[in-house]
């Protein structure tokens, strides 16, 4: 009696783990577009997951690719980065100082959004940008 019903625990268990294998998710993760890596004479810009949503998310890749294309357009940017360490009895200490300078000539560069893709797997947004021409 007990060897029936232990044989029927297992059919059972078998049953239901080849059923919860067959009905979940089976997705393959979207390949990205190729404007992603090739903008052409257009830029790229990317932002994860934002802490006030999806637009604000959008709106964050938007301004990188509209900061890389500005970029392209004269703008210069230079960084410096002063680091100090001192070390006293194994025990050490480090100060980093960081300064950035963004001079932009008198150039307006105007964009237009070619494309937005949301990478789901990564909740990563992709923007791609192209300059406008007046």
């Amino acid at each position: 009696m007990f060897r029936v019903v232990s044989q029927k625990i297992s059919i059972l268990f078998l049953f239901s783990t080849l059923l919860l294998i067959a009905c979940g998710k089976n997705t393959k993760p979207d390949n990205p577009p190729d404007w992603i890596s090739n903008p052409g004479a257009g830029a790229t810009g990317s932002a994860v997951t934002h802490v006030k949503g999806r637009y604000y998310q959008e709106e964050l890749a938007t301004s990188r690719a509209r900061e890389r294309l500005a970029a392209q357009y004269g703008v210069e940017i230079s960084s410096v980065q002063t680091i100090h360490e001192h070390v006293i009895n194994d025990r050490a200490y480090v100060t980093s100082e960081k300064q950035m300078l963004q001079q932009i000539s008198n150039q307006t560069v105007k964009t237009h959004i070619r494309a937005i893709w949301h990478d789901k797997a990564k909740d990563e947004v992709w923007v791609w940008v192209y300059p406008v021409a007046e």
